[in-house]
C-alpha cells in the first residue's frame, strides 16, 4: 500500500437576498450510492492556485461564477483507492473559500453533479451532508460579517 497526498480546492458560493444569506450546495452521489448535499470542490491542475482550482470547480459544479471574498479552514482526511488493482491511501486536503456570487445560473451545472440548489444558510447547515463541510459553512458567516464589519457595513 502507498501513501499519496490529494490537494483540491472548493467554496461556500453565496449571495445575499433581502439580506439574507443563501449558499449553494450540490448533490453527488457518495461512492456507496447513496445522494450527498456537499460543497462544490475539485483537484487542482497543474500548475493551478488554490484560488484558481476553486473558482474554476465553483463555475463547473454550480454553474455560477464569482469572486473571493476571504479563505477559510482547509479539511483534511484519508481515503482509499484502487489503482491498476493496488489499494492505495490517500490523504486529501480540501483548501476552502468564501465566494460571492457574481454571475451565472445552476442550471448550467457539469454533468458531474447530480443537482444545485441555492439554500438559506440555516437550511443549508442542516442538509450539508459532512460535519467538517458543515464547519466550514459556519465558519462562512463569520467571515463574511468580518469582512462587512472591516468594509464599515455593520
Amino acid at each position: 500500500m502507498t501513501d499519496f497526498v490529494e490537494k483540491s480546492a472548493g467554496s461556500v458560493l453565496f449571495r445575499i437576498i433581502e439580506k439574507e444569506m443563501e449558499v449553494c450546495l450540490i448533490q453527488v452521489e457518495t461512492r456507496g450510492g447513496n445522494p450527498s448535499w456537499r460543497l462544490p470542490k475539485g483537484s487542482m491542475e497543474r500548475d493551478e492556485t488554490s484560488e484558481e482550482t476553486a473558482i474554476r470547480e465553483t463555475r463547473e459544479e454550480t454553474g455560477c461564477l464569482g469572486e473571493i471574498v476571504s479563505s477559510l479552514s482547509d479539511i483534511e482526511y484519508w481515503y482509499t483507492r484502487r489503482d491498476l488493482g493496488q489499494v492505495n491511501r490517500v490523504h486529501k486536503i480540501v483548501h476552502f473559500f468564501l465566494i460571492q456570487y457574481l454571475s451565472g445560473s445552476i442550471e448550467d451545472h457539469d454533468d458531474e453533479v447530480d443537482d444545485v440548489k441555492w439554500l438559506p444558510i440555516k437550511e443549508a447547515l442542516k442538509s450539508i451532508s459532512y460535519e467538517a463541510e458543515g464547519r466550514v459553512l459556519q465558519e462562512a458567516i463569520h467571515s463574511w460579517d468580518a469582512h462587512l464589519y472591516r468594509q464599515g457595513l455593520l
